[in-house]
Formats: C-alpha cells, sequence, structure tokens
C-alpha cells in the first residue's frame, strides 16, 4: 500500500500564520498538524512509501519530515502549479503501480478513526462526517444499502450534510488516475480546479463500489476560529518546562521546553510553544508559537506567530511571525 499526502497549499485561511509556515506544521495541541496524520500512517501494516505532495513553503514541509520521521520509507513530490486536490493526486502515478492500493489523507486532517479495518476491507471507501456547513466541502449521497450514489463538491445547495473528509482509501487505481486523466484532458473543474470529488464521480458513473467509513473524530484547521476550537477539543495537560514560577496553570495546557513563565495565569486550552517568556500576563484558549515574548498581556481567543512580542495590552489577537505589539 501506498500512502499520498497532499500538503501543497497556501493555507490562505490561516494568514499571517502560514505566511512564514505552512499550513501542515502549525502547531497544536502540543504537537504540529501533520503529527497527529503520522501518529496514525506509523499504525498502518504493509506501507511501502509515504509519499508528500509539496508546494507552497516546500522545504520547510521536506525539512520538518525529514528530521521527525527518518526511519520510514518518505517521498517528497513538488506540484509547481496548484491546480487542485486530482491534480496533486495525479502527480503520484508514476510511483503507483495497479495492483497497489493507495490511502489519500489531506495534509491538513486531524482525526480518529479504526483505519486498520477499512484498509482490511480491501474497498473503494470515503471517510465521512456530519457537518453543519455541507457548502465548505465535497459531500455524499447514499443508496438504499448505504453504498454512495454519487457525489457533489462544494454544493451551493442543499443536498446532504455527509462530508467526504480528507481521507480516500482506494482499491481500483488504475480506474482513478483514468478518471483524474479525464477531468483534466475535458477540462473539468469546480471553482477553477481538479477537484478529486470530480474524478470519484466520474468513477461511481462507470459503476465502480465505493462505501463509506465514519470517523469518530474529525477536527477543522482551516480557519483560526476552528482551529482554536479544535485545538481546545484534544488538548492533553502537559509540562515540559521546568521555568514556572509564581504562576497558576489551569488545566489543560500545553508548555513546551524551554519555555519562561513568572507571575501569570496560563490556561485552560493554551498551546505554548518552545523558548517562549511570559511575564505578569493572562492567557486562555490560545495557541503560542515558538520564541514568542509576552508582558502584561491579558490574551484570549489568539493566535501569536514565532518571534512575536506582545506587550501591555488586553486583546484577541492574531499576530503573524516576527510581530511586534
Amino acid at each position: 500500500m501506498k500512502i499520498i499526502i497532499p500538503a501543497a497549499g497556501q493555507g490562505t485561511r490561516l494568514k499571517p500564520h502560514t505566511t512564514t509556515k505552512p499550513k501542515p506544521i502549525l502547531p497544536i495541541a502540543g504537537e504540529s498538524i501533520i503529527d497527529f496524520i503520522m501518529d496514525e500512517v506509523e499504525t498502518f501494516n504493509d506501507v511501502e512509501e509515504i509519499i508528500f505532495i509539496v508546494g507552497y513553503l516546500k522545504n520547510e514541509v521536506i525539512n520538518y519530515i525529514t528530521k521527525k520521521y527518518p526511519l520510514l520509507n518518505i517521498s517528497f513530490i513538488e506540484q509547481e502549479e496548484y491546480k487542485g486536490l486530482a491534480h496533486a493526486v495525479y502527480l503520484a502515478k508514476e510511483k503507483t503501480k495497479d495492483t497497489d492500493s493507495i490511502f489519500i489523507i489531506l495534509g491538513d486532517t486531524i482525526f480518529k478513526s479504526d483505519l486498520a479495518s477499512v484498509i482490511e476491507k480491501n474497498e473503494n471507501s470515503l471517510g465521512v462526517c456530519i457537518v453543519d456547513d455541507p457548502s465548505r466541502y465535497g459531500v455524499v449521497i447514499l443508496n438504499e444499502d448505504k453504498s454512495i450514489n454519487y457525489l457533489v463538491e462544494k454544493p451551493s445547495e442543499w443536498v446532504s450534510n455527509l462530508a467526504i473528509t480528507g481521507l480516500y482509501y482506494i482499491k481500483d487505481v488504475k480506474e482513478l488516475f483514468e478518471s483524474i486523466e479525464y477531468i483534466m484532458d475535458n477540462s473539468i473543474t469546480t471553482k477553477n480546479e481538479f477537484q478529486l470529488t470530480d474524478a470519484l464521480e466520474v468513477m461511481i458513473k462507470k459503476n465502480i463500489h465505493f462505501s463509506t467509513f465514519a470517523l469518530s473524530g474529525w477536527f477543522d484547521c482551516g480557519m483560526k476560529s476552528t482551529m482554536l476550537l479544535t485545538n481546545k477539543e484534544i488538548i492533553e495537560h502537559k509540562i515540559l518546562s521546568k521555568s514556572i514560577n509564581y504562576t497558576v496553570l489551569i488545566p489543560p495546557v500545553f508548555i513546551d521546553e524551554d519555555v519562561i513563565i513568572e507571575k501569570s495565569v496560563i490556561g485552560p486550552y493554551v498551546h505554548i510553544g518552545k523558548n517562549t517568556v511570559i511575564n505578569s500576563s493572562v492567557i486562555s484558549n490560545s495557541i503560542i508559537f515558538n520564541d514568542v515574548k509576552i508582558e502584561n498581556a491579558t490574551l484570549t481567543d489568539s493566535i501569536i506567530s514565532e518571534y512575536s512580542t506582545y506587550k501591555e495590552h488586553i486583546n484577541s489577537v492574531d499576530l503573524g511571525a516576527n510581530s511586534n505589539s
């Protein structure tokens, strides 16, 4: 089995934090987004290769992955033009054989599911979850036997609230790439991009069977508000720094190594990255990257990127890297 992880996007809805750091390696709940995916991938058996599709700030992704996972067989393919998810997946065609099965996992998807059972069934299957706003996602419409009848990418009108979550197990690899070729050759796009949903719909129209599998947890990191909510839902209490003095910690919080905190109140739901210094401040429901300085501040519902300084404010803030406020 091959794993394909598209991780080339620019993460525009998370700017300014993605100006200097690509979305898959943004910190959250004590790890980076991609680490939650790799934790699942490392439990799979018989994985021949993990293929990352990279693009925006590609060297940041490559350096992080190769340093963090040196024992895994990982390769990288650059998506030089951002033509959509189907185009990104198609770039891995030369690294696959018709007899392979592939598991496509989007590089910004945090999830919980029994994927081992999905692999064991060895049938085309899409991970799904009920959502409140289907217009943001591809959605599935089921037959009475629970097989997939058809798919719609980001519907403008309500047809289903069963969203495709970014996990795709594909047994019929040859047919997948043929369907991607078909939509590209015929300029079939959604919002000016070649979407994987459209290629899968071509397969379904050929009567290729697709089932679904439900996720026990699916966490959105697509924009500031949902990233903070995900951090709140999955964070576990862990303190790695020993330099915390005259400070009240309200669990759960994650505080990384070499953090210095003096005379402050931290928590709940706060992630603090390495080498950050906080003095005389109150912080809750926030994500603080590495190497940040905060002094005499009250913060909630905030994200502050690396090498930034924030002093003497009471606010909810979205502060990019190397900023001063």
